[in-house]
């Protein structure tokens, strides 16, 4: 009959955490390997683009209809001449991911890091959505001027809100980028940890293979 070791319990505790301490230090090694690659710098720029597309976007849809509008009504605007507040969307993807970099540069934790990882990837997805979005859009001619009423400013904040958000789009490529080699090539990439989400089972398949190495970098000073 099996019995209960609890030495057992306690030696299986102990390398979890020796391979969790280990994948923090590899995280921090990599991060730091090619000096101050802490997303510090690259944190403040997302904040202040996603404050001023923020703004922006919320000029178009709620701060110019209340303005313009002279029976009172349609104080919400979302439609094809404001590409339905793309940029109230993307300037609050933008924060969100500049948010995370700067925790990620305060905490130096593996796992805002790796959220930090995430909202970089999400972001990059969802300028690229939001640019081809916007190209679509002035191809129809939904934001041509003949589109809006005479005298409205519409056109004009929203031609900001298209630089402005390819300027995002730039600033999201670069950051995916300059953390690609660390994000996905790195010795604890990021696909372990969706491993890890969406199926844990798999995960721990992973770290049971790859834990001689955590271990063998970690006894050399990794």
């Amino acid at each position: 009959m099996f019995q209960y070791n609890p030495q057992i319990n306690e030696d299986e505790d102990e390398r979890e955490c020796e391979m969790e301490l280990s994948r923090t230090e590899l995280v921090f090694a990599q991060m730091t390997a090619r000096g101050p690659r802490w997303p510090r710098a690259i944190g403040v720029v997302e904040i202040i683009v996603g404050f001023l597309l923020t703004i922006l976007g919320t000029v178009e849809v709620f701060a110019l209809p209340l303005i313009e509008s002279k029976d009172g009504s349609n104080l919400i605007l979302l439609d094809k001449g404001n590409c339905y507040g793309v940029g109230c969307i993307a300037g609050l993807a933008m924060l969100v991911t500049g948010s995370t970099a700067i925790r990620a540069t305060l905490s130096k934790r593996d796992t805002t890091i790796f959220r930090f990882f995430n909202m970089t990837i999400l972001s990059l997805i969802i300028y690229t959505g939001m640019t081809l979005f916007l190209i679509v859009a002035y191809a129809k001619g939904w934001t041509s001027p003949s589109n809006y009423e005479p005298g409205s400013k519409m056109g004009d904040v929203h031609m900001f809100v298209t630089i402005v958000t390819v300027i995002g789009l730039l600033f999201a490529m670069s950051g995916f980028v300059q953390y690609f080699d660390v994000i996905c090539c790195g010795t604890v990439p990021l696909w372990t940890q969706w491993a890890n989400c969406f199926c844990g089972c798999i995960y721990k398949c992973i770290t049971e293979t790859r834990a001689p190495v955590y271990k063998g970098l970690t006894q050399s000073g990794v």
